[in-house]
């Protein structure tokens, strides 16, 4: 976490409300909330491998991580398998960090630029290292009436970005549709924020409780 964190930190306080026994996915940076950590840096767990948490939880919350799945939709399978009956999952995609360190080298990324989201001259952005692409995001048509997603839709048209749905499912390798999330998960409810006029960023965050068959 970094630049953003005076925003996504509250943000994300808001919105969350961790109960019972509760399952944390993602970075040791990311971690803002208490419980049992699941940390790709730390190598104990991959969001690509054929993951399966150790026992059932009540709460999980994935934070600045998803959009390292190859295959989102077996990401959301597995936390569904994962939570307990009326379980709730908290996650986030974000969108845009491909313009933020676009003109400087990161020293805490190992000397590569840090890049987020879509396509740049024909090859998938890459973050951490060359073989750390992100793939994943989310995607609802409802997205575009939120004014949070207006104001993203406008500082990324000087990008060339005049039809964000159309370069999503274009360029994001792995798209999720609320659709597809509503077959495992009840009261979904979403929220967006976005940062920065000159390297526009968004993040789009999603809750649910889990659907018992």
């Amino acid at each position: 976490m970094g630049r953003s964190d005076p925003y996504i930190v509250p943000f994300y306080k808001q919105r969350i409300r961790p109960e019972g026994k509760v399952a944390l996915l993602g970075f040791t940076n990311n971690n803002i909330f208490e419980g049992d950590l699941y940390d790709q840096q730390l190598g104990n767990w991959d969001i690509n491998s054929e993951w399966e948490l150790p026992q059932q939880y009540d709460t999980i919350i994935c934070t600045r991580c998803a959009y390292f799945a190859k295959d989102v939709d077996d990401f959301i399978k597995r936390c569904y398998i994962s939570l307990k009956d009326n379980g709730r999952l908290y996650v986030d995609f974000g969108l845009g960090d491909q313009w933020r360190y676009s003109d400087i080298v990161a020293p805490f990324v190992n000397h590569f630029e840090y890049k987020v989201g879509w396509i740049k001259d024909g090859e998938h952005e890459y973050a951490y290292a060359k073989d750390n692409f992100l793939w994943a995001t989310v995607w609802d048509d409802s997205f575009s009436e939120h004014e949070q997603f207006k104001i993203f839709k406008e500082r990324v048209k000087k990008f060339g970005y005049d039809n964000i749905k159309k370069a999503i499912h274009d360029e994001v390798p792995s798209v999720l549709s609320l659709n597809k999330m509503s077959k495992y998960f009840n009261d979904l409810a979403y929220d967006i924020i976005a940062l920065w006029e000159d390297r526009p960023q968004m993040y789009i965050f999603i809750s649910g409780i889990k659907e018992i068959e």
